[in-house]
C-alpha cells in the first residue's frame, strides 16, 4: 500500500486545543491566559454576551506570558466565569488553587447554602438549625460574601446571604450591623432587589442600635439612590416594629426630607413613603413643602392631596390629579388588556376570519415601580406581592 493511500484512508487525528485554565490572583481576581493570535473571536463573544471583563489591563502586567493575552474577570464566582467561557465555546478547567467560596463554610453555617430561595414574609427559626452567637463571624462572612451574591443563578447558594442576614437579625448580633448596612450599596451596584425588599426588615429587628448607622448612611449623598432608599425603608421598618421608637424614626426621616431641594425626586418620594406608613402627620409641613417645590415623584404615592387624605387631613380631593408616570403606566396597561379582549370577542363572533388587531403589550413593571393598579404603593408591596 502506498504512503499516499495510507494517509487518505487513515488521516491523522485532529489536535484539539488545550483547555483554558481559570486562575486567580490577589490583585486582579480571576483571569485566563489566551493565545494572543486568536483573541478576536473570544473578545467578540464575551462583548456580545455583555460579560464584564477587561483585556490586558495594566494591573495584570505581572501576569504576562510570551504570546499570551490576559482576560481578567475580577471578583466573580469561578463557576460563573467558567460558564461564560463555555458559552463562547471554550473548554474550561478551574485551577485547583482557585477558592470556591462555598467549600469554605463548616456546619452548622454550611447548611444555609442549600436552603434555597426564602419565603418573603416567613422567617425560619434559625436557632432551631443549631445556629448560635458562636457562628456570628462566619454568618457575617456569608452575608457579605461577594462570590455567593454573584454565584450561579440556578444554584441555591445565591440565597445563602439572605438566610445569613436573617439569622444575624434573629440572634441580635449587633457586630453585624455595620457590615449589613454596607450591603445597601448592592441595590445600585448589582441591582439586587432583595437588598431593598428584605434587608430593611431584617435590620429593623435590631431596634434602636441600628438607627444611627442607617441614618448616617442615608445622609451621605455619595451613596447610590436605591441604597439610600433602602436605608430610609429601614428607619421606617424600625418605627413600625418598635412603637416606642416611632417618634425618633419620624424625626430622622423628616430631617432628611428637609433637604428636598438638593435631593432627587425619587429619593424624596421614598422618604415620604415610610412617613406615610408611620402615619406621620407631624411631618406634614415638610411633606407639603417638598410637594410644593415640585421635587417629589408623584408616581410613587400620588400627590400631596393623596397624602392629606391618607392622613385624615382631607375627606376628598379638591383638584383632579395630574398625569404622572403611574397614570401613564396604567393607561398603557389598560390599553393592552382592552386590545386582547377585543381580539377575543371578534374571534368568538367569527372564529374563521383573520382580523388584524394591533397588539399593545402590557408594560413590564419593576418590583420598585409604582403598582399599575393605582393603589399608590410600590408594585412589590401591592399586586407584585
Amino acid at each position: 500500500m502506498s504512503s499516499e493511500l495510507k494517509n487518505e484512508t487513515n488521516p491523522s487525528p485532529t489536535t484539539n486545543p488545550p483547555p483554558v485554565i481559570l486562575k486567580a490572583d490577589g490583585a486582579v481576581g480571576l483571569f485566563i491566559h489566551y493565545d494572543e493570535a486568536e483573541v478576536g473571536e473570544l473578545r467578540d463573544c464575551l462583548t456580545e454576551d455583555k460579560v464584564p471583563f477587561s483585556f490586558n489591563p495594566p494591573e495584570a502586567a505581572p501576569l504576562a506570558e510570551p504570546g499570551k493575552a490576559v482576560f481578567v474577570f475580577g471578583r466573580r464566582h469561578p463557576r460563573v466565569v467558567a460558564g461564560w467561557l463555555e458559552l463562547c465555546g471554550e473548554e474550561v478547567v478551574i485551577d485547583p488553587d482557585v477558592v470556591i467560596t462555598e467549600d469554605l463554610y463548616l456546619p452548622p453555617v454550611k447548611q444555609l447554602l442549600s436552603l434555597g430561595e426564602p419565603q418573603r414574609h416567613i422567617v425560619l427559626d434559625y436557632a432551631g438549625l443549631g445556629l448560635s452567637l458562636n457562628d456570628v463571624p462566619a454568618l457575617i462572612r456569608m452575608a457579605t460574601d461577594y462570590q455567593l451574591h454573584n454565584g450561579p443563578q440556578d444554584s441555591p447558594i445565591v440565597w445563602a446571604p439572605v438566610h445569613a442576614w436573617r439569622t444575624l437579625a434573629q440572634l441580635r448580633a449587633e457586630e453585624a450591623i455595620a457590615p449589613l448596612v454596607e450591603l445597601f450599596r448592592r441595590a445600585d451596584e448589582d441591582i439586587d432587589d432583595w437588598i431593598n425588599a428584605d434587608l430593611p426588615d431584617a435590620l429593623a429587628r435590631f431596634g434602636a442600635p441600628v438607627l444611627s448607622p442607617v441614618t448616617d448612611f442615608l445622609a451621605n449623598p455619595a451613596h447610590g439612590e436605591w441604597a439610600r432608599v433602602a436605608a430610609a425603608d429601614t428607619i421606617g421598618c424600625v418605627g413600625k416594629t418598635n412603637p416606642e421608637l416611632r417618634a425618633d424614626c419620624v424625626a430622622r426621616l423628616t430631617v432628611q426630607l428637609e433637604k428636598f431641594a438638593e435631593q432627587s425626586e425619587t429619593l424624596n418620594a421614598f422618604l415620604i413613603s415610610p412617613l406615610w406608613d408611620l402615619r406621620a402627620v407631624e411631618a406634614m409641613p415638610v411633606i407639603e413643602g417638598a410637594f410644593a417645590s415640585g421635587r417629589v415623584d408623584e408616581s410613587v404615592l400620588g400627590d400631596v392631596e393623596d397624602v392629606q387624605i391618607e392622613f385624615g387631613l382631607k375627606a376628598q380631593r379638591e383638584h383632579p390629579p395630574r398625569p404622572n408616570a403611574l397614570t401613564r403606566l396604567g393607561d398603557e396597561f389598560r390599553a393592552g388588556m382592552a386590545a386582547e379582549e377585543l381580539e377575543q370577542e371578534l374571534d368568538v363572533l367569527d372564529p374563521g376570519k383573520t382580523i388584524n388587531v394591533p397588539y399593545i403589550a402590557p408594560p413590564k413593571v419593576g418590583r420598585n415601580d409604582p403598582c399599575p393598579c393605582g393603589s399608590g404603593k410600590k408594585y412589590k408591596k401591592c399586586c407584585g406581592g
